[in-house]
C-alpha cells in the first residue's frame, strides 16, 4: 500500500526549529497508517535563503536548523512544479492528495478540501486543521 505524503512548509519547519517541536513525533503520534515526510525543493531553496538573508539572526539560525533537521528527521526531498514553495506544495496536493503542515493562513485556505493540513497548536503541538 502507499504511503502518504506529509508535505512540510518551509514556516512550519522554521517555527518548529525555533520552538523545539519534535515535528516527526508529534506527526508519527497524528497519522497512524504507513506515511513519509517529504519537501519540495522549493522549500530547500527558500530555507537556504532564509538561512543567509533573513533580516534577524535568530531567523537566520532557526533556518539554518530547520535544514539540519530534515537530514536528521530523514525528510525526502522531492520535484514538484512550481517557482515557489506554495505553488509546488500546491502541485502537490493536486496530484496526489496528502497531508500538509503549514501555519501559513493563506496556503490553508487554498489547499482547501484539496488535501488535509496540519498545524501547530498552542504554541507546542501539532494537530489537524
Amino acid at each position: 500500500m502507499a504511503k502518504i505524503r506529509v508535505i512540510l512548509d518551509s514556516n512550519f519547519l522554521v517555527y518548529c526549529a525555533e520552538n523545539k517541536i519534535h515535528y516527526k513525533e508529534e506527526i508519527d503520534r497524528l497519522v497512524k497508517e504507513g506515511h513519509e515526510l517529504v519537501v519540495p525543493m522549493q522549500v530547500v531553496i527558500e530555507l537556504k535563503k532564509l538561512s543567509e538573508k533573513a533580516h534577524k539572526l535568530s531567523d537566520r539560525s532557526a533556518a539554518k536548523l530547520a535544514l539540519k533537521l530534515l537530514q536528521v528527521n530523514e525528510v525526502s526531498v522531492i520535484s514538484a512544479e512550481g517557482k515557489y514553495a506554495d505553488e509546488a506544495i500546491l502541485t502537490l496536493i493536486k496530484e496526489n492528495s496528502g497531508i500538509v503542515a503549514t501555519i501559513d493562513l493563506a496556503l490553508r485556505k487554498k489547499i482547501g478540501k484539496k488535501g488535509r493540513v496540519m498545524i501547530i497548536e498552542g504554541k507546542r503541538k501539532v494537530s489537524w486543521d
